[in-house]
């Protein structure tokens, strides 16, 4: 009986973790968007809390090695700060898509915990 509530118990983490983790992914998506559309310091400033988002992403399941595709995004990001018109949106759109398969590399190993 106590193991099946140990159970049930990180199954209710674990779907916390996924849940906190798909807000962020979608607030990332969002500040990504505006980053396109931003330029000077209002974007150096925002493109610093997206990498330090992503970060944190990476930071939540220690067990996964994702080093390179974070420094691969954050370094993309960089480059949106710069970025402006057609090749911004599509630069925006490739960022939020790395994230995406980051999140499901992260979110991968949760699901076979459940």
């Amino acid at each position: 009986m106590a193991q099946t509530k140990e159970n049930e118990s990180k199954g209710i983490e674990t779907g916390k973790r996924s849940s906190r983790i798909q807000e962020k992914v979608g607030k990332l998506g969002n500040d990504i968007d505006t980053l396109a559309k931003k330029t000077g310091d209002e974007a150096s400033k925002l493109a610093k809390n997206i990498n330090k988002e992503i970060k944190s992403l990476s930071e939540e399941i220690k067990s996964i090695d994702v080093k390179d595709e974070v420094k691969s995004i954050t370094g993309r990001v960089e480059k949106l700060v710069d970025a402006t018109g057609d090749s911004a949106k599509k630069l925006s759109s490739e960022i939020k898509t790395d994230v995406k398969k980051l999140v499901d590399k992260i979110e991968s190993p949760i699901s076979k915990k459940k």
